[in-house]
């Protein structure tokens, strides 16, 4: 994330590894994991149903929420209902009815850990036609897949994630803009991206708070600053967000949770140690050496108006060099998009 030349690309990869959340405790397997990163890279800007289908068969997904052990006579119902709650249609959007027939029409599905795919097998699975979100006949991932495509609540349940994600909104006009965008396209993800990027630079959205991982790439980035890799460990953990280790099934939190006294030491420790191997001659470590904080907040990519009179003052009182580096990196200003 921090050397892509596809900064986007990568962007969206994290943004889906948060949504359709697998974690390596469960998996064991780091290649399943690096494997479905490689997935939301190739396939996270293009249509929703195919990155949906393919998540559903992802070897990492079928371990984690159990589907790579579900039979057709011991349908496994965790991942069906994560599907339609978390991944998809959102709280209230789906019956208690379509939990087992979501989980037997997805049956028998089996992952081979020595090569990291999936296979599906026949006789483990269900084929019984079932009745799900009010489609009849589904009785497979195809047709799973296209009875979720079918519900009016997907355009507004992935245009609301991805709208509080880069916009910081849940505003009701703006998403609802948005998800109709979103389904004029037929659920085409660039599109979607394209609209919310419009939005924002018209001045639509809300203030965004950098979540530890974002935050540290996006210091890294503009500052030139390569860590050592225990040092990066160290200080995400104690930030909390430690990349294909999610605390549970529902991803991390966003917003205020990031102000925890731990996050917010974890991340001065972090920028300490970018500023300190930021090169010599990087644009915001030669402001940093200066008084002119105009400078230094531009550098750093911050719009107007720049640095607030509070962070000008902590900034006066900083030494120049890298401690005032490391202060602009906490600052509100640059923590808060």
């Amino acid at each position: 994330m921090v050397s892509t030349t596809t900064p986007l690309v990568d962007r969206m990869a994290w943004l889906w590894h948060g949504h359709f959340v697998s974690a390596v405790d469960k998996v064991k397997i780091a290649r399943l994991m690096v494997d479905q990163i490689r997935l939301f890279r190739r396939q996270g800007l293009g249509p929703f149903a195919p990155l949906l289908k393919a998540v559903t068969i992802d070897p990492a997904m079928l371990v984690y929420l159990d589907g790579a052990t579900s039979t057709g006579q011991h349908p496994n119902e965790n991942f069906s209902r994560e599907v339609m709650e978390l991944f998809a249609l959102g709280v209230g959007n789906y019956s208690e009815a379509d939990v087992p027939a979501g989980a037997a029409a997805l049956s028998g599905w089996r992952v081979r850990r020595s090569v990291g795919t999936a296979d599906f097998v026949v006789r483990q699975h269900d084929d019984t036609p079932q009745t799900y979100l009010g489609q009849s006949g589904v009785h497979d991932v195809d047709s799973v897949i296209a009875a979720i495509a079918s519900q009016s609540a997907l355009a507004p349940f992935i245009a609301g994630t991805l709208a509080a994600e880069f916009l910081g909104t849940s505003d009701s006009a703006i998403v609802g803009s948005l998800a109709s965008t979103f389904a004029s396209s037929s659920f085409d993800i660039t599109s979607l991206v394209t609209a919310i990027l419009q939005a924002g630079v018209a001045g639509s959205g809300q203030a965004v708070v950098l979540a530890p991982v974002p935050w540290l790439v996006i210091a890294q980035r503009v500052t030139g600053g390569v860590i050592r890799p225990k040092v990066r460990l160290a200080g995400l953990r104690a930030a909390g967000q430690i990349p294909m280790s999610p605390p549970n099934v529902a991803g991390w939190p966003g917003g205020a949770a990031w102000f925890g006294s731990s996050t917010v030491v974890a991340r001065a420790g972090l920028a300490s140690a970018v500023a300190e191997s930021a090169p010599s001659d990087n644009p915001a470590l030669v402001a940093a050496t200066g008084t002119d904080h105009a400078a230094l907040a531009t550098s750093l990519g911050l719009p107007v108006p720049l640095f607030s009179d509070a962070t000008n003052a902590a900034l006066d009182a900083a030494n120049p060099g890298p401690q005032r580096l490391a202060l602009a990196l906490c600052s509100p200003e640059f923590v808060v998009a």
